[in-house]
């Protein structure tokens, strides 16, 4: 019975890995109800320096409307968020990507 302990403990584990494991990709459904256009938002895990790529590209999301961006190369579940607006405005915020599927941006 020796032989097969290692492999018991394995296999044991093998469900605890599955869902404490961030996923490497997170799609976040942005819903912004500032009441201003948001032109850049960036996020990053909360243990970062750097901001990484803004999420939105060339694309503005106009306020009242919803998008979903993607979040690559997930390391861990918290991220910090950095949301520019057309009126200048520069606002922080913060999400758990492994459990929210979605942002909702308030005045």
């Amino acid at each position: 019975m020796q032989v097969y302990r290692p492999l018991v403990l394995a296999a044991a584990l093998v469900p605890l890995l599955a869902t404490t494991a961030p996923a490497e990709t997170e799609t976040l459904q942005v819903r912004n109800r500032s009441g201003v256009d948001l032109v850049r938002m960036f996020a990053s895990p909360v243990t970062d320096e750097y901001w990484r790529d803004d999420l939105l590209g060339e694309y503005v999301l106009p306020s009242g409307r919803n998008a979903d961006v993607t979040i690559r190369n997930v390391s861990e579940c918290l991220y910090d968020l950095l949301m520019m607006f057309s009126d200048g405005a520069v606002v922080p915020g913060r999400v758990d990507v492994c459990e929210s599927e979605r942002f909702t941006i308030q005045p």
